[in-house]
Order: structure tokens, then sequence, then C-alpha cells
């Protein structure tokens, strides 16, 4: 175990829980503590630095507020590792937000198939309710922790050959604008707060009830058709979205 480095200074005016926090922020930063890193026990902090119970909680509950750690009951507190950004005003899949990010990428196939179009997805997609749909589901995982689970629905029989191919180890953008000439243009996307139901939890790896980001989208194609929309779960302590905003016009 690597101590932190600092001091808690009994004349300063900031509270010995924020000193403390600081203290142990800067080992994160500084890379002392790297992600996964068990963070010394309570007890431990305590004894090092002088400190009641009560302020090393209240430090830890602020670095937890932050982002930076999170407890696992029964085990203690251990560093998070990075969140991934993701830029809600540009048409970027997974794959390449990851990749430009230096991060590995890895998908699990859940489920290829055909299906029906509900009423809902018929009016997002621009098709006859009850025409075929490709359901595609995946899990995706940056440098090995799963991030998010999507389903996405595509258009039959447009992109039937999808259901032969191996979506593994590919960007499905790219793959649709190498294959079938669709380069997309625009859409829509809400973003909300969910909590994670028993199956996406055991998938992502979350306890039921955790908060996730469910992000709900629709696609065009460069003629303005539409080609996909998507509903997807991500972790909320992995992931963040960036929202660039402009002036109304006068």
């Amino acid at each position: 175990m690597q101590s932190p480095r600092g001091t808690i200074h009994k004349g300063s005016p900031l509270p010995y829980y924020a000193q403390l926090a600081a203290i142990l922020r800067g080992a994160i930063s500084d890379g002392d503590w790297p992600p996964g890193y068990a963070l010394p026990s309570e007890a431990d902090l305590c004894t090092m630095f002088g400190l009641s119970r009560t302020a090393v909680r209240q430090a830890l509950a602020e670095l937890s507020a932050e982002g930076l750690v999170h407890k696992e009951k029964g085990r203690g507190s251990f560093v998070r590792g990075p969140r991934a950004g993701f830029v809600v005003q540009e048409i970027r899949g997974f794959f390449e937000e990851m990749r430009d990010q230096g991060r590995s990428v890895a998908t699990e196939v859940l489920d290829l198939r055909t299906v029906l179009a509900a009423p809902d997805y018929a009016a997002l997609l621009d098709v006859p309710t009850g025409s075929e749909l490709i359901r595609l589901e995946r899990l995706r995982s940056a440098d090995g922790e799963a991030i998010l689970l999507v389903e996405t629905l595509l258009p039959s029989p447009r992109f039937k050959t999808i259901l032969d191919e191996d979506l593994t180890t590919v960007s499905l953008y790219a793959h649709l604008r190498e294959l079938y000439d669709v380069v997309p243009r625009g859409g829509h996307r809400l973003v909300e707060a969910v909590a994670a139901e028993r199956r996406t939890a055991r998938l992502l790896g979350v306890r039921a009830g955790t908060p996730l980001l469910r992000l709900r989208s629709v696609n065009v194609d460069q003629q303005g058709q539409p080609f996909e929309a998507f509903t997807a779960w991500y972790r909320a302590d992995r992931a963040s979205f960036e929202i660039s905003i402009s002036p109304s016009a006068p």
C-alpha cells in the first residue's frame, strides 16, 4: 500500500476533511493510485493523519461525489477508472469515440435477428407497422470494462446482409458506410436517468437499481431517410456526455 503524500495542518482554516480530500485527490491525479487501487481503510487513514473517523468519512464521501472513488460493501474504497466521454452533437459510434481516446474496445453480440416492427419503432424508422426490422443487441466494453448495453433496430431488407456479418470487431457506422453507402447526417437524442433492471445490471456489472444513463436515438442518412433507432444504457459512473450550445437566432 502506498501512503498518500501530504500533511494535515491543524491551524489551517480549511476543514480537516477538505484537507484530507485534497491529499487523496492528489494521489489519484498524480497517478500514485491508479484505477482499481484499494485506498487505505478508514482506520488506517485515521491513524496516518490523526483524524477522527467522521473527518475521514467526509473526505471519502467528497471524493465519491466527484466520481473519483467508489465504495464496495465489505471491501473498502477503490479508485474509479476514467469515464468514457461522448459528444452528443456528433454522430459517432462507441468504437470511434473510444478509439480516439486511446482505449481498447470489445463488443459482444448478444442478439442478431429479424423482428416485426412495433408501432413506435415503425413510426421512427418510417416503415409500416409489422414490417421486418433487424434487431442487434450488443454489450460494449472499453479497456475490459462494460460501459453500455445497446439495442439497435435497422430496416430490413435494406440491411438484410448484416444478419450474416461479424459485428464484434468493427464499427457499425463504418460498416454501413462501406457496404451500404450510408452516411449519418443527423438525428435526435434523448438522455434520461433510469434505474438498472436486473438483466441490464448483470450485464453491466452493477447492482439492480443502480442509476444508468439511457440514450434513445433515431438517425437519418444523407438523403434524410431514417436508417437506425437505438436505445443504449450507459453506466453513469463510467460515462459522461458533452453538450455544446450556441446562441439562438435573434
